[in-house]
């Protein structure tokens, strides 16, 4: 299903979207599976998109844009292109960031907020580094992303409906609906 629910030429109407029962990265179960890779097939497609989430971290005065790889990496690279600014990376598991980063004003950048996890080990790693978090954004926050990560608020182009549990708590398993595969 296309996950377009929201308004016409909306960073949504680009992104590939599944319901069923999945297992994330972060440990979390939630109902819904992105195929955020779709976002970055077609750079010159995402680049408006990606200069008005520029728009949305300008006012931080960021001199870094830095985002977890893979998607948030692509999406911070194009954010700090449009903003004409230095672009950095973290790498997991470790949020290891490549870049230079301290003393540095930094806004992370990623394609999509769900449990916020890659977002908040990308800010401890920052600020071990002697960077400073300025700003958080997102081309999509999923259900109920969190408003704040990194002590800052955090903004985002569009929602989307999806639920998000801890594995003890998921009423999926509870009523044993097994596990999907992402979609390939």
């Amino acid at each position: 299903m296309a996950l377009t629910e929201s308004t016409k030429g909306s960073v949504l109407d680009l992104v590939p979207g599944r319901r069923g029962h999945y297992a994330f990265e972060s440990g979390y179960h939630g109902d819904l599976w992105l195929d955020l890779d779709a976002l970055f097939a077609r750079p010159g497609i995402l680049r408006p998109h990606a200069a008005a989430l520029a728009d949305l971290v300008r006012p931080a005065h960021p001199d870094v844009v830095c985002g977890p790889l893979l998607g948030g990496a692509y999406a911070a690279q194009l954010v700090a292109e449009s903003l004409d600014a230095a672009f950095a990376w973290s790498t997991p598991p470790s949020y290891t960031v490549t870049g230079d980063v301290s003393g540095r004003r930094i806004a992370i950048v990623d394609d999509a907020i769900n449990a916020g996890s890659a977002v908040s080990a990308t800010a401890d790693t920052l600020a071990a580094a002697g960077g400073t978090v300025v700003a958080v954004a997102a081309f999509l926050a999923l259900g109920d992303a969190p408003a704040r990560l990194a002590g800052v608020p955090v903004d985002h182009l569009a929602t989307v409906p999806s639920h998000l549990w801890p594995p003890p708590t998921c009423p999926l398993c509870a009523v044993g609906s097994p596990l999907d595969e992402p979609p390939s």
